[in-house]
């Protein structure tokens, strides 16, 4: 039995197009010959015998006596040599005009291979085309192969590369386009199967496409490309008038398909907010440099920077007096929420709004109220009222709390019920449980702590952030101040990396530095005893100074290289080494001196071992803490020493790694020392909790890098013990 349907494919001139109906059918044998009939159609019913394509046995239909999207009954008639079979089906006939742009696309962080997989085939084939996505990221290949940048530049201007990502990238080329959409892996067998599969994309692409144009990134964003591009491109133009199917870049689609490019996302975060406007009100420099950095970092990271950029933002639109609490709201809509401040020591006060108070919960040293209705992108000032009422916790009776949207009923099953607003998802608590009873709300107490909020209708965190200060007038939104003409005042951010000297090829472990790298050094090795140094500028005319740290018994052609680049340049000079006759492992160290900071490379050099004997282990953790608890309002440290056998200094860098709950406790996040030559050193992070800590247990780990070697300790059990408060 034979099946027969249409599609979206035209063939013929574009003056005369036919539109293609495919059959299928187990049945066929032999040469095909077939035709379509039925009102206003016309194909051939004496033409050649037809060919397998992608989709099948496929007809050329006249349909032009119709308007596209018409549905027309039709008869489909095929003979082979099984006999003669026809079928009925309704063709719906189709709009020609269509384009899918192929992208080809590679991330800036991709392994050095796949972008330079992409590039070969650029030049081994003019019809490819590419798009790099996470441009900002593209500067470690750009650093490491600066003998590739005049192609790549010349890529770049002949439109055949595009670059993808922020305004400010390393190419320096402005980008159309902030980010690429998701795409296909087209991860098939046969050309057939992939031209298939995008056909089908088509489909399911153009029911939302604002002009005859799909755009369709092909590949994964961190291999080669992919095998079936280009073949499409030159096999689909073969067989078909519409939809046209090329390879492309992202500027094709939205310059000459004229379709509106989408607005880069804006940061809108509260960091972002209360910097912005800070930067505006007072004239403090605008954290751009620690929001970039905080948008690839790692979370934690990112988490320490938001806040610092917080806590700067609104201490600059904020004065610090005792006596007052700024609600400060961040969203671009009024926002009803919790607000809690910490004092610097418990004091029995109430909060109040315009003389009238309000409900409060004073917990140790932690004062929490509910406000109402703060602006879009504004403030509210509450008063502290000293007074003798005990606004702490009360004891209550039973296994029940309840709010204004919710009540929580426990049980071993721990089942949940809401009043108002979406189910509960059940906490995982478990017995004995208490209960507890504040004028803001209320709280369960047992494994874990489960508390509702009155007049709050979700159970995350509070976005409102309360500031001890004062502020005039006592309510109000930011967009509405008047600009203070003023001169640039401090940042609002970190302008610098914390911890130094950066590793040059940073990309190993985490994003690139804050504040960027106006110049990076490289060591390649190109023997056991020979070196190429390689220095490059990624921003204007670089004057500085290379200088090796040879190890100990080790000698060199040179130690000191001056260095004076272009902006954009690169220069290399190789370096001859004579090695000693002890045998071990020695670290070789490149430092590029002229930066604000010191930027090094480092490689391993060996001397074999004669008897054959396993190798030195040249890094590794010798101790670490398996538990660090501490009290609410106490601190421990927790020190992770590590061991080197190497015979050579080597450059060490360090991070925590732990759950949310923990990043403010654990500090810093990151630090760096120096791991002496077959030495060992201590690496000291701090566990502080501040006094109205809830108790808990998280697991953690510390993760050490010598350059790129990486080693990480046993899990360590992080604590704070004990109760505070009244529960």
């Amino acid at each position: 039995m034979i099946a027969a349907e249409s599609t979206e494919l035209f063939v013929g001139p574009r003056t005369a197009l036919l539109q293609v109906v495919r059959v299928s059918s187990p049945a066929l044998a032999g040469p095909v010959h077939a035709h379509v009939s039925g009102p206003g159609l016309h194909s051939p019913r004496h033409g050649g015998s037809l060919v397998m394509g992608p989709f099948g046995y496929e007809i050329a239909v006249d349909v032009s006596e119709h308007s596209p999207g018409a549905m027309v009954p039709a008869e489909a008639v095929v003979r082979s040599a099984s006999g003669e079979e026809r079928c009925t089906f309704s063709l719906v006939v189709g709009s020609p005009g269509w384009t899918v742009h192929l992208v080809g696309h590679v991330a800036g962080d991709a392994p050095f291979e796949a972008l330079r997989a992409h590039l070969d085939l650029a030049l081994t084939d003019p019809a490819y085309r590419f798009a790099v996505t996470s441009v900002e990221l593209l500067q470690p290949y750009w650093d490491t192969f600066p003998q590739h940048r005049s192609l790549l530049l010349r890529l770049i201007s002949e439109g055949r590369v595009e670059p993808v990502g922020s305004e400010s990238n390393v190419v320096g080329v402005s980008p159309l386009l902030s980010s690429l959409p998701p795409g296909s892996p087209l991860a098939v067998s046969s050309l057939a199967e992939a031209e298939r599969s995008v056909y089908s994309s088509f489909l399911e692409l153009r029911s939302s496409a604002p002009a005859p144009h799909v755009m369709l990134p092909v590949g994964t964003a961190r291999s080669a490309p992919n095998p079936w591009v280009t073949a499409i491109h030159h096999d689909w133009s073969t067989r078909y008038t519409w939809p046209r199917v090329v390879c492309s870049l992202p500027r094709d689609y939205y310059v000459r398909g004229s379709v509106p490019v989408p607005p880069a996302p804006l940061d809108e975060s509260p960091a972002a907010v209360f910097a912005s406007h800070a930067a505006r009100l007072t004239g403090a420099t605008f954290p751009t440099a620690a929001l970039e950095r905080a948008a690839a970092a790692h979370p934690r990271e990112a988490f320490d920077l938001r806040s610092d950029v917080i806590a700067r933002s609104l201490a600059a639109l904020t004065s610090t007096v005792d006596s007052s609490v700024v609600a400060w709201n961040p969203l671009p809509s009024p926002c009803t929420d919790i607000v809690s401040v910490h004092l610097p020591s418990p004091r029995n006060v109430h909060v109040e709004f315009e003389g009238d108070a309000l409900p409060t919960l004073v917990d140790g040293s932690t004062v929490t109220f509910l406000a109402r209705e703060v602006p879009a992108c504004g403030w509210r000032t509450y008063a502290l009222v000293e007074d003798n009422v005990d606004h702490g916790w009360k004891r209550g009776y039973g296994t029940e709390i309840a709010s204004t949207h919710y009540v929580l009923s426990y049980d071993p099953i721990a089942s949940l019920v809401a009043v108002d607003g979406p189910a509960l998802e059940a906490p995982r608590l478990t017995g004995p449980v208490t209960v507890w009873h504040s004028e803001v709300g209320e709280k369960m107490v047992g494994s874990s702590t489960f508390t509702l909020w009155h007049e709050v209708e979700h159970l995350g965190p509070s976005p409102l952030v309360g500031v001890l200060g004062s502020r005039t007038p006592p309510v109000g939104t930011l967009p509405s101040v008047a600009p203070k003409l003023s001169l640039a005042g401090p940042p609002l951010g970190p302008v610098s990396p914390t911890v130094t000297p950066v590793f040059a090829r940073y990309w190993l472990l985490e994003p690139s530095p804050l504040g960027g790298l106006a110049a990076n050094v490289h060591l390649e090795m190109l023997s056991p005893t020979r070196v190429r140094v390689v220095a490059v500028s990624d921003g204007p005319e670089f004057e500085g100074v290379v200088r090796l740290s040879l190890p100990d018994g080790w000698s060199a052609s040179w130690d000191s290289l001056p260095v004076s680049l272009p902006a954009g340049g690169y220069t290399s000079a190789e370096v001859r080494l004579v090695p000693p006759r002890t045998p071990g492992c020695y670290p070789l160290r490149a430092a590029l001196e002229g930066l604000p900071f010191e930027v090094y490379d480092v490689v391993l050099l060996t001397v074999p071992e004669w008897d054959f004997e396993d190798p030195v282990e040249v890094l590794w953790v010798a101790s670490s803490p398996s538990v660090v608890s501490v009290p609410p309002g106490g601190s421990a440290p927790l020190r992770v020493v590590v061991a080197s056998g190497a015979h050579g200094d080597l450059p060490l860098q360090a991070w925590v790694l732990s759950p949310r709950e923990t990043w403010e406790l654990v500090t810093p996040f990151s630090i760096g020392a120096k791991l002496p030559a077959q030495g060992r050193t201590s690496l000291d992070f701090t566990i502080s909790a501040p006094a109205w800590a809830d108790p808990g247990s998280w697991s953690a780990v510390v993760r050490v890098a010598a350059g790129d070697l990486v080693r990480t300790t046993p899990v360590i059990r992080l604590e704070v013990a004990g109760y505070h408060g009244s529960p």
